[in-house]
């Protein structure tokens, strides 16, 4: 299995269940929501993602890079 980095993209703009990395490390953005912000989380700790701020919408402005999982 292989992690292939796709593109640029604001987090907000980021497809539901994408994986994602920002600054090192690995989340998932999830289908749900809090007070209109995405979910997400990140991967091998289970921490929710904030991604170095405290504000929901600046968070949600983030750019961050979509990963894609290839199978060999």
């Amino acid at each position: 299995m292989k992690l292939k980095l796709k593109k640029l993209i604001r987090l907000k703009d980021l497809p539901k269940g994408s994986l994602f990395l920002h600054e090192g490390t690995l989340a998932l953005k999830t289908e749900y929501t809090t007070k209109g912000s995405p979910d997400a989380y990140i991967v091998g700790s289970g921490e929710y993602y904030w991604g170095g701020s405290d504000d929901r919408e600046v968070r949600d402005e983030t750019v961050v890079v979509q990963v894609k999982v290839k199978n060999k």
